[in-house]
Parts: structure tokens; C-alpha cells; sequence
């Protein structure tokens, strides 16, 4: 018995390593098919603990545009989702690749003080919703010229001459999405980076557009969501630690959420005010600075913050300000100014010979508590971008910009 129940054991261990096989070769295929051959399915199938068994989705909705057309520039992102399967009839989200060229139509740099970058949606109890973002800020692949990444994805620019002899970038950016906020490792994180990198090689390449990509570096810090002390800050917030040490933090936020500085097409830093300097300074707050909003209402869904973003080269041409119910406004490099609905100014510069658009952006009331040294702030942090980044031609927005009528 015990000789026929070995036989019997090792017949079906070997029918379900032949199974996962056939599975795992499957699904390569359909991988390979829906992102045109873009990425290495393997590697694909080795993120969250790995699967032997993926699905694509929908040939209206998910597969990639045919990138062999005579007609394929991407002027509009393509995107292929490949879904993980569980147990019969289940399937979960598990990765995205979506590619696009510069200029495009819709995947636009968006700045907004309306775009809340904490979890208010989450009560707390203590009142302090600005320990934590709701998510990172880019960080660059090592110095920034791979491109960028964040905890759950990574953004890779390839810079080329198409077709048609212009300059211009391939651009592809891959998304862990796992199911039910799964975390994604440091090692996951690295295979993001390099799917990304290896899919902007082959898309240029497809396009007819050659280009040579930097390799992705073999230590990627882990992107944190949790603010630091602002006194402290480094990276890309290193300029308001310096502000702060030589001008006074008065009512300016004392949190920074920072990444590392470099030389990426995008850099942002996060500042946010905590429940404990909220109730130091809200005494000293009149009617006209916060509006209807109550010292609880500000502790717990409407947090003092401010955010600086810089973009360069064709990045800074696809910069918008975002809000709700209305139109995305340009801002053109080389220009200057505010868009009030949006509480957003910006700056522009020439960086390294090509064009850079740097924003402030700001939640509403607390623009009015600031206001008067709103300008200021904004030009250090603009000064301090143009030394780090070699960047000439600055211009800022006139002074009465940032007082509200």
C-alpha cells in the first residue's frame, strides 16, 4: 500500500509541475502579445511572490496600440494590463505598462492646490493627517537621467530622433498593481525600473527612434510616504531647511517629505503643517485667512500644506494646472504667473539649454495665511533649483501675484 500510495503521490506532484508549466508558457505568450514584446514576461510573472498563471486584459480596452503601424507615434498613452489568476474564476490586478511620446495629448504634468496629497479621506484621531502622504515623490533613478520612480511604479524617458528627424522622448512607465495594497518590495521596485527600462529601448526601436539608456543602478532607496522634520530636510527639499535656518519658519509648515536631489525631468517636495503647530497657530488666525473652516476641519480633512514641482526639458511643455469643473490650463515655458483657481504660481528657466517650468502650489485658506511671504519662499526655492540644475533666464512672477485681492 504504501509503495502504490508513492506512486500514486509522485504521479500527481509531476502532473502539477507539468501543469504549472504549461501554465507559465501560456501566459508568457499572452504577455508577450499584449505588450508587444515590450517586456521580459518572466520578470513580469515574478512580481508579488510570483504566479505561473496571468491573463491580458480586454483587446478594446487593454492591449497596446500596434507600435509596427507606419502610423504609430503614440501621440495619446497605450496601455497593456495583465491581470494575475487565482483559483478558478478569480483574478486580481497585477501589472501595467502604458507608453507614450512627447508631445501627447493627455498625459500632462498636473499641479493643483485642490489635489489634497494627504489620506483625508482617513479619520484621525489625534488630529495629525500630515505625518503621512498618500503617496511618495519621485525619486530618480540614479542621477535622474534614467528617469524617476515611486514606491509602487517607475517612469523611464528615452531621448531620441524619430522618424520625421526630430528630437523628441519615448516615454514608459510601469505600475505594480497588487491586490489589496499588497506593499512592494525593494526588489519588486527594481524590476518596475527594469521593465520600464527595457520597454523604452524597444518601443524607440520599434518607432524607428535609437536610443542609449543608462542602467538602472543597483541601489534604489526605499521611497518613504512618512514627513520628516522640515529643519532637517535634505534632497530636494534641502533648499526650505536653509530658508527656514536663515529667514524663520514663522507660519510655514515644519514637515518635508523630500527625495533625493539629481538630475531628473521632475522633482517635487512636500511640505505640511502638523495638528501640533496648527493649534500654536491657529489664536493668532483672523476671520479673513481661514474662511469657514474650523481648527477642527483643518486638523482632520483640510491640512495647511504647500508642494514645489519642478519640470525640464519636454516635460516642461506638458505642465497644466488642474481643477475641478474647469478646463487644464497651459503653462508654457518661458512664461510666468498664477492661475488663482487652481492656487498654483509658477516660474520658468532655461536649464542646461532647455526650458523649465517650476510651481508653487497650495491648499485653500492656506495660501491667505502666507501670502505676504509667499514670494519669497518661492523665489529661494526657484534660485536654489537654478544653481543645482545650472539653469539661466529665470523669470518669477510679479510680487502682486501672490496677495489676494
Amino acid at each position: 500500500m504504501t509503495g502504490v500510495f508513492g506512486i500514486l503521490a509522485g504521479g500527481w506532484g509531476l502532473w502539477l509541475e507539468t501543469r504549472d508549466q504549461l501554465d507559465r508558457a501560456e501566459s508568457r505568450e499572452r504577455i508577450t502579445d499584449a505588450c508587444e514584446g515590450l517586456v521580459d514576461p518572466d520578470q513580469v510573472l515574478g512580481l508579488n511572490g510570483g504566479t505561473v498563471r496571468a491573463r491580458a486584459g480586454s483587446d478594446e480596452e487593454d492591449s497596446m496600440y500596434d507600435l509596427d503601424s507606419p502610423n504609430a507615434l503614440i501621440s495619446t498613452p497605450t496601455d497593456c494590463v495583465i491581470y494575475r489568476v487565482g483559483e478558478p474564476g478569480t483574478t486580481y490586478d497585477h501589472f501595467l505598462l502604458s507608453v507614450w511620446v512627447n508631445p501627447n495629448d493627455r498625459q500632462a504634468q498636473l499641479v493643483s492646490g485642490w489635489d489634497d496629497p494627504f489620506q483625508t479621506w482617513e479619520r484621525h484621531a489625534d488630529g495629525d493627517i500630515t505625518r503621512e502622504a498618500e503617496a511618495t515623490v519621485p525619486h530618480p533613478l540614479g542621477d535622474g537621467r534614467l528617469g524617476v520612480y515611486y514606491d509602487n511604479a517607475a517612469v523611464v524617458k528615452a531621448k531620441c530622433t524619430n522618424k520625421l528627424g526630430k528630437t523628441t522622448s519615448v516615454n514608459t512607465m510601469t505600475v505594480a498593481k497588487y491586490f489589496e495594497g499588497d506593499p512592494v518590495t525593494d526588489t519588486d521596485r527594481r524590476t518596475l525600473a527594469e521593465l520600464a527600462r527595457t520597454a523604452a529601448g524597444r518601443a524607440a526601436k520599434k518607432l524607428g527612434c535609437e536610443a542609449t539608456l543608462p542602467a538602472v543602478p543597483a541601489d534604489l532607496p526605499t521611497p518613504s510616504k512618512r514627513l520628516v522634520n522640515a529643519e532637517s530636510a535634505g534632497g530636494t527639499c534641502g533648499w526650505y531647511a536653509d530658508y527656514v535656518a536663515a529667514e524663520g519658519r514663522g507660519r510655514f509648515p515644519d514637515r518635508a517629505l523630500a527625495a533625493p536631489a539629481a538630475h531628473a525631468q521632475e522633482e517635487s517636495c512636500l511640505l505640511g503643517m502638523s495638528g501640533r503647530e496648527v493649534r500654536r497657530l491657529w489664536p493668532s488666525l483672523g476671520k479673513d485667512e481661514v474662511g469657514s473652516d474650523s481648527l477642527d476641519d483643518v486638523l482632520r480633512v483640510a491640512p495647511f500644506w504647500l508642494r514645489t514641482e519642478s519640470y525640464f526639458g519636454d516635460e516642461a511643455g506638458e505642465v497644466k494646472t488642474d481643477h475641478f469643473g474647469r478646463d487644464q490650463r497651459e503653462l508654457p515655458p518661458g512664461t510666468t504667473g498664477s492661475d488663482g483657481a487652481a492656487n498654483v504660481w509658477w516660474a520658468s528657466s532655461t536649464c542646461d539649454g532647455e526650458p523649465a517650468v517650476h510651481t508653487l502650489s497650495s491648499d485653500y485658506p492656506y495660501d491667505r495665511v502666507v501670502e505676504k511671504r509667499l514670494g519669497a519662499l518661492f523665489k529661494a526655492y526657484v534660485t536654489d533649483v537654478a544653481a543645482r540644475r545650472h539653469c539661466t533666464h529665470l523669470k518669477f512672477p510679479s510680487a502682486a501675484t501672490f496677495v489676494e485681492d
